[in-house]
């Protein structure tokens, strides 16, 4: 028995593959569906290097739901600005003496001479010149160390431009004991709306940062010593502001400020890995149905035919459900469910391919020279059914991806990978469509309709090809 890489059976290979392909270049609608796969394909290879960042362990961009930058060439946007991150570089405004080695970070060193209260006041400016952000917040580290006979406080406030008084963003409280901290100011936490002064409902970017010019943060540190031998030391660390753009990138951000773009790129990976694992697991039991129950008949054709038409009265969408809430939202379940269940049209055309091509002469002839049925089917029937096969495998793919888009959209995909379905259900669930966020809602949506049209067109063009009947129909 000649191998299958033997010399002939690769001239036999070659062949049959050149005349293939010279039928399907004539398919024109064959070829847009292969471009638009192979732009599929190399979007879903070259995702860590099309994206800026792993839509698993994104930082917070700009506020969310932020639009695209592009739309800033429209009128009514050109104000709508980027995220401002600017480095708090302070300044001595008093207490000179006790600083050392100020910048982004600052060292002051304080030892008494009396009981009297000393301040110490850092300033750092910085422009702002956009319209207000929704959203920002203000970071930076300190420590108190070296603490002896001595209470010591430390606030930070911004004064706006052209403004008399200034907002307090945070206080530390009377520190007489070592301590280190990472503080963290957010204008979206209710406990910093309330210090300011602020209902719940009022929008603090918008006050705070409703002018544009430069703004002056103010770094007081007080040290109230106990005794003429008290000291202390603080050191300021990290210190910077992000304000959170109202514009990001491509697509722009979702509902936790997660770049749109990112996720539908990465996106790719996973629909077509669902929708070509999902297939060709649908297509393998496809073949392995509709032949044996062809060519044995008899017994076995009734039983496997039957559970044919008992599967297809089966609800296909509520049953996946229910499978996916038993064991688990777990993607290689996904996909073993859709392949599972997707496989009862396929039986069908096959066990019919294969009762036309048992009754052929060569097969009779294979039959009468001792050959097995196991052999038969292996080196006669599966081969000649493979082009019907790969078609419908083709045309298979599409309803795979709908199916997993329809099952994260319901709330019952993998919540641990990004699916097209998944950023589509976060819209719905997060006010995308309220909001009419298009920005998040469309991309997604074209990326399927376009995914799923690509295969379809080479369903069709390979359906024309084996299936010389449709091409006169047609």
């Amino acid at each position: 028995m000649a191998s299958i890489f033997s010399k002939d059976k690769r001239i036999i290979y070659t062949r049959r593959i050149r005349e293939f392909w010279f039928e399907y270049k004539s398919k024109r609608i064959g070829l847009v569906g292969l471009a638009l796969i192979i732009i599929y394909v190399l979007v879903a290879v070259f995702a860590p290097f099309l994206t800026p960042y792993n839509p698993m362990t994104q930082p917070r961009l700009a506020q969310a739901t932020a639009m695209p930058e592009w739309v800033t060439v429209f009128p009514g946007y050109q104000d709508y600005g980027k995220t401002q991150r600017e480095i708090l570089n302070w300044n001595v405004e008093k207490g000179s003496e006790f600083v050392e080695g100020w910048g982004s970070s600052a060292e002051i060193q304080y030892e008494a001479r009396d009981t009297q209260l000393v301040q110490v006041e850092l300033s750092s400016q910085f422009s702002y010149m956009q319209m207000a952000p929704n959203e920002f917040f203000t970071l930076f580290r300190y420590e108190v160390a070296n603490i002896k006979d001595i209470e010591c406080s430390i606030a930070l406030s911004i004064t706006p431009p052209e403004a008399n008084s200034s907002y307090i963003f945070w206080r530390s409280g009377t520190l007489s004991a070592e301590k280190s901290q990472d503080v963290t100011v957010d204008s979206k936490d209710p406990i910093f709306i309330k210090r300011l002064g602020f209902k719940l409902q009022e929008n603090v970017g918008n006050i705070v940062f409703s002018q544009k010019g430069d703004y002056t943060f103010i770094l007081l540190i007080q040290f109230r010593p106990l005794s003429n031998d008290a000291m202390a030391k603080v050191v300021i660390e990290n210190s910077q502001i992000v304000l959170l753009g109202r514009v990001h990138g491509i697509l722009g951000t979702d509902y936790l400020a997660k770049d749109i773009w990112s996720h539908l790129v990465w996106g790719s990976r996973i629909s077509l890995s669902i929708g070509l694992l999902a297939a060709l697991v649908g297509t393998v039991i496809g073949i392995f149905v509709g032949v044996t129950s062809g060519y044995l008949g008899g017994l076995t054709d009734e039983v496997l035919m039957r559970t044919v038409d008992v599967l297809l009265c089966l609800p296909l969408l509520p049953l996946l459900l229910a499978l996916v809430h038993l064991y688990g939202r777990n993607v290689y379940y996904i996909v073993l469910f859709i392949g599972i269940f997707g496989w009862q049209g396929l039986a069908r055309v096959i066990r019919s391919q294969t009762l036309s091509i048992r009754e052929t002469p060569y097969i009779e002839s294979a039959r009468a020279s001792g050959a097995s049925g196991f052999y038969i089917m292996q080196k006669h029937i599966v081969p000649n059914i493979i082009p019907v096969a790969f078609a419908s495998m083709v045309l298979a793919v599409p309803s795979a991806i709908l199916f997993e888009a329809a099952l994260s959209f319901l709330g019952f995909g993998d919540p641990r990978v990004v699916t097209w379905g998944m950023m589509l259900q976060h819209a719905f669930g997060f006010g995308g469509f309220s909001q009419l966020a298009w920005w998040w809602i469309v991309p997604p949506g074209l990326a399927i309709i376009g995914l799923c049209m690509a295969f379809v067109f080479i369903g069709h063009a390979f359906d024309e090809i084996v299936n010389p009947r449709l091409r006169r129909r047609r």
